[in-house]
């Protein structure tokens, strides 16, 4: 193992680097060392605090910095002078590899991707939303010293004249989890946006989404879906008829469904908010449901598979559904938001209505709320059954009375 005494700087690194006698780069100006990792193609800083502890000698505590090649020499004695006076004044902060928004942004694409709780949908917007309107905007912005304007000309001003208020809030909360989450783990020592909150730039209290699909235009959807494909129709009443996610509904299993009990289990590890849904089946549904089953091949895993039988229904050809229903002008969480406000105007019990939806419950509903809703969850949804049938409903199950 040798050491060699100098002035450090980058293209010595380099030059050293190809020498295998030396080991370690002991700098002239600070107690700092440069310990060269076995490949020869990176290394690790350290630096040696010297300092008496509790008024004592001690032995020399080494503290690692970073890895060279991106802790580069110049970036490190930049910021080293700042170091030692916040270790001598006992306001240290731990140097990090990571300078500017960029390395932020792009650790945290990773840490989702390898993230076992997010679904797949949730992983892909959070990961564009960093790779199309974060980086392009914030990745070049150092970590130290940006201000809130910065933010605000860079970010929030750029994606507000383009898309809507929702939109831009949604992307700055993805900004705000990402460096939450390097803190948690101690990637950063200090949050630059910690004390930044969307309303500093814009104040504007942002609308409830409207609901597009309204209960008049009803009766037309179902005109429209009688030239449909069966699947495709049974697609659409099923989140009509129940209020369920797009991704919920287009990766169904018939065995999730209870034929005796006359219910449609959804396990929790499909659900947005990772808890499962129990929904009582109408005897209407229960017709439409076994209509279509005997439309499929015997033993398909399925409600709604694929072209080629073999998976679920993809989320693009799910989406181009309602894209060609629609003519672009509502989506199938429209359908979600006619079902809750159904519920709503026909009387239903606000809590049945939510649970009915499966939106997360608050804390002090987990706490007291023990009872079961399932008898009130199926007269909730047989009265909303009833209403659609007025409308149309009954041309796609057929009968008109018990019912299964």
């Amino acid at each position: 193992m040798s050491t060699k005494r100098l002035r450090i700087s980058d293209s010595n690194i380099r030059k050293y680097l190809k020498s295998d006698a030396v080991t370690r780069l002991r700098d002239e100006r600070y107690a700092l060392e440069l310990r060269f990792h076995k490949s020869r193609e990176s290394a690790t800083w350290w630096l040696i605090d010297k300092r008496k502890h509790n008024g004592r000698e001690g032995r020399p505590n080494w503290e690692r910095l970073g890895t060279w090649p991106r802790l580069t020499a110049g970036s490190l004695f930049e910021l080293l002078p700042l170091k030692i006076a916040r270790m001598a004044t006992g306001t240290d902060e731990i140097v990090t590899d990571w300078y500017k928004f960029g390395d932020c942004l792009n650790w945290y694409a990773d840490h989702v991707e390898s993230s076992h709780f997010l679904s797949k949908e949730r992983k892909s917007t959070v990961k564009s939303a960093i790779r199309r309107h974060l980086l392009p905007a914030v990745a070049e912005l150092p970590l130290a010293g940006v201000r809130k304007h910065h933010i605000k000309d860079q970010l929030i001003w750029p994606l507000h004249n383009r898309y809507s208020l929702r939109t831009v809030k949604s992307y700055f909360a993805i900004l705000k989890a990402a460096f939450n989450q390097a803190v948690r783990e101690e990637h950063l020592t200090v949050n630059p946006i910690a004390a930044m909150n969307f309303s500093d730039f814009i104040s504007k209290k942002i609308p409830p989404n409207e609901g597009r699909l309204q209960p008049d235009m009803v009766t037309v959807l179902f005109e429209q879906l009688k030239a449909e494909p069966v699947q495709h129709q049974v697609f659409v009443l099923m989140q009509l008829g129940h209020g369920t996610r797009i991704t919920e509904t287009r990766l169904a299993r018939w065995r999730w469904i209870d034929w005796d009990e006359g219910l449609l289990r959804i396990p929790a590890s499909y659900t947005k908010n990772r808890e499962a849904l129990t929904l009582p089946l109408t005897w209407q549904m229960k017709n439409l449901l076994r209509q279509y089953r005997a439309t499929q091949r015997e033993g398909q895993l399925f409600l709604f598979p694929n072209a080629k039988l073999t998976a679920p229904m993809c989320k693009d050809t799910a989406n181009s559904i309602y894209a060609s229903l629609s003519g672009g002008e509502w989506t199938s969480h429209h359908c979600r938001k006619l079902a809750r406000s159904r519920l709503a105007d026909l009387g239903i019990d606000k809590f049945v209505g939510e649970r009915i939806l499966n939106h997360k419950m608050s804390d002090l509903d987990q706490a007291y709320i023990h009872t079961t809703t399932e008898t009130l969850k199926r007269k909730a949804l047989q009265t909303y059954h009833n209403w659609l049938d007025l409308q149309g409903f009954l041309f796609f199950h057929g009968k008109t009375e018990g019912r299964s």
